[in-house]
Parts: structure tokens; C-alpha cells; sequence
């Protein structure tokens, strides 16, 4: 009888710079990441992020999906109002540091279209100026 197994693929980083110096309340989307073709259905999400100033321990710091059925067009535009047309995928608690911090949102599913992340900060403060990113392991299903 064969064995089916979850197989991750590479990492790949989907937010760099424009993760730097977020503001809190602040939000920024993602590069696109394109799953026609590897068709994965589940992916684990990585935030790594510094602090300028100790943000409040508990707080958080939101990611939500947002698609682009038609491969074009995402369901919330430009991305500002996260309520709007995007899936909440998870949330990350952060604590009182400002040094950097890997925040993982795991077993997320992903659909097998184009799709960029938003990044909503709540940390209570802005994010350091340099060396975030954003990171994605997509994985999926095979028979072994």
C-alpha cells in the first residue's frame, strides 16, 4: 500500500523592503506568488521582523490572503482595507523586544491561483528600518 506524504517545496521570499519601517496600523502586500503551475495546497508562512522601539508583548501582527481569481484582478485592490475581499490566514503574537523575531503561521491553505499576502502590523510599533522579510514554504501532497 503506498504511503502518502506532505512535501515542502523551497523557500521562497515574497516581501522584503517593503516590510521596512511599517508603520503599526500600517499594511503592505506582497510580491505575487504564482501557484498555477506548482499547484501546492498548503504553505507555511515566516515573518521575520525587528523592532525599532519594544512593541507591546501580545500583540500582533495579521496575514491575509488575497486572490486573483481572473489571474489579473485581486479581490482587495491596492490592499488597504484588509476586511475587505481577503481571507485571514493567521496571526502572529510578538513580545517586548525589538530584536528580531521569526513568527511562523503554519498548515495554511493556498489556492492554485496567483495570490499576494497582506501584512497588517498591530505590533503597536512601526517595524526596524532594515532586514525584514516575508517567506512562504509551499507544500503539497504526493503518493511514496
Amino acid at each position: 500500500m503506498a504511503d502518502i506524504k506532505r512535501k515542502a517545496a523551497a523557500a521562497v521570499t515574497i516581501a522584503t523592503s517593503g516590510l521596512n519601517s511599517l508603520a503599526n496600523d500600517g499594511r503592505v502586500l506582497s510580491d505575487e506568488y504564482d501557484n498555477t503551475s506548482g499547484l501546492y495546497t498548503e504553505a507555511e508562512f515566516e515573518l521575520s521582523a525587528g523592532f525599532g522601539s519594544a512593541p507591546t508583548a501580545g500583540a500582533a501582527i495579521n496575514l491575509f490572503l488575497i486572490p486573483a481569481i481572473d489571474g489579473t484582478n485581486y479581490a482587495a485592490g491596492d490592499g488597504t482595507d484588509a476586511a475587505q475581499g481577503t481571507t485571514f490566514i493567521g496571526s502572529v503574537s510578538v513580545y517586548n523586544s525589538t530584536s528580531a523575531k521569526r513568527l511562523v503561521v503554519g498548515g495554511i491553505r493556498i489556492p492554485p491561483l496567483k495570490f499576494k499576502i497582506l501584512v497588517e502590523n498591530k505590533a503597536g510599533q512601526a517595524f526596524a528600518s532594515s532586514t525584514n522579510t516575508l517567506k512562504m514554504v509551499p507544500s503539497q501532497y504526493q503518493v511514496a
